[in-house]
C-alpha cells in the first residue's frame, strides 16, 4: 500500500504475463498513479470517479439549463404576473448563501430520520447519493440561465421576425418556442458548458465535506475526501494529488470550451482579440 507512482514492471511479476497485447498496467503491478491505502491502484479509482462526476457534471448541467430556459422564456414573452413571479423567485433564490443552502438540502435528505430520505434509499438503493447531488444541484442553479434568456428573450420578442410570426397568426408557444429561442441557442449552449464545470466542482466539494457521492460508489470528491488522513503518509499526497488534479483540468478544459464556443457562436465577439 503507498506505493509511489511508477512505470516499471515489479521483478517479481512473470515476464510473460506482461509482454502480451492489451494487458492492463495495473495487472503487471505497473501504477502509474500509485496506490492508495488498501492497495488499490490510484488511476483506476481515478477512472471511475471519473465516470460518476462527469456523470453528474453534464446531467446537472443540462437540465438545470434546459429548465433555466424554460422559466426565463416563458417569464421574457409572456410578462405580466408570471414575469413578476418568475423574477421574484430568482432574486430570492440568488440572494440565499448557495453553500449553507446545499448543505441542509443534502443533510436533509441524507438523514435516516427523514421520511423522503427513507423512500429515496427504498428506490434508489447504493445510487441514492448520486441522484441526490444531481437534484439539489439543478434546484440551486437554474437562476443565472433563466435571467439571461430573460434578458435577450425580452430584447428579441420586439423585433421585426417575431411581428411578422405574429402577423401570420402564430401562437404565443410557437413564437417563443420555435422562433425566439432558437435565436438564444448561442447563450444556452455556453451556459451549459460553463455549468457543467460549476456542477462537476460543486459535487466536488460537498462529496468533500462528506455530504456528497457515499460509498461504495467512488467521485473525485470523495476520493479527496478519504485522502485527508493519509496525507503525511509516506507518498500519501499522492491519494489526493491525482483526483484534485483532474478536477482542476476538468474545469479548466469545460470554461475554455465555454469560452471558445461563445467566440463562435455570439457575433459580438467576432473580431475581437
Amino acid at each position: 500500500m503507498f506505493a509511489s507512482p511508477s512505470l516499471s514492471v515489479p521483478d517479481d511479476q512473470a515476464p510473460d504475463k506482461c509482454v502480451r497485447p492489451h494487458v492492463l498496467w495495473w495487472r503487471c503491478g505497473v501504477h502509474p498513479f500509485g496506490t492508495d491505502d488498501l492497495g488499490r491502484d490510484i488511476l483506476t479509482r481515478v477512472l471511475q470517479g471519473g465516470r460518476v462526476s462527469l456523470m453528474v457534471g453534464f446531467s446537472a448541467a443540462f437540465i438545470s439549463t434546459l429548465l433555466g430556459a424554460l422559466i426565463g422564456a416563458i417569464a421574457g414573452y409572456w410578462g405580466g404576473a408570471l414575469d413578476a413571479l418568475a423574477s421574484r423567485l430568482i432574486e430570492i433564490m440568488l440572494s440565499i448563501p448557495q453553500l449553507p443552502l446545499l448543505l441542509i438540502l443534502v443533510g436533509l435528505l441524507a438523514n435516516p430520520q427523514v421520511r423522503f430520505g427513507v423512500i429515496l434509499t427504498g428506490l434508489l438503493g447504493d445510487s441514492k447519493s448520486i441522484v441526490m447531488i444531481i437534484v439539489v444541484i439543478i434546484l440551486l442553479s437554474w437562476m443565472s440561465t433563466a435571467r439571461l434568456v430573460r434578458g435577450q428573450i425580452i430584447a428579441l420578442k420586439q423585433r421585426d421576425f417575431v411581428e411578422a410570426a405574429r402577423a401570420v397568426g402564430a401562437s404565443r408557444v410557437r413564437i417563443a418556442f420555435r422562433h425566439l429561442l432558437p435565436n438564444v441557442a448561442s447563450v444556452i449552449i455556453v451556459q451549459a458548458t460553463l455549468m457543467t464545470g460549476e456542477a462537476i466542482l460543486i459535487e466536488s466539494g460537498l462529496s468533500f465535506l462528506g455530504l456528497g457521492i457515499q460509498p461504495p460508489a467512488v467521485s473525485w470528491g470523495n476520493m479527496l475526501s478519504r485522502a485527508q488522513g493519509f496525507l503525511y503518509y509516506p507518498n500519501g499526497v499522492y491519494i489526493a494529488f491525482f483526483p484534485g488534479l483532474v478536477i482542476l483540468l476538468t474545469v479548466l478544459c469545460a470554461n475554455f470550451v465555454g469560452d471558445g464556443l461563445r467566440d463562435a457562436l455570439d457575433p459580438r465577439y467576432h473580431g475581437r482579440i
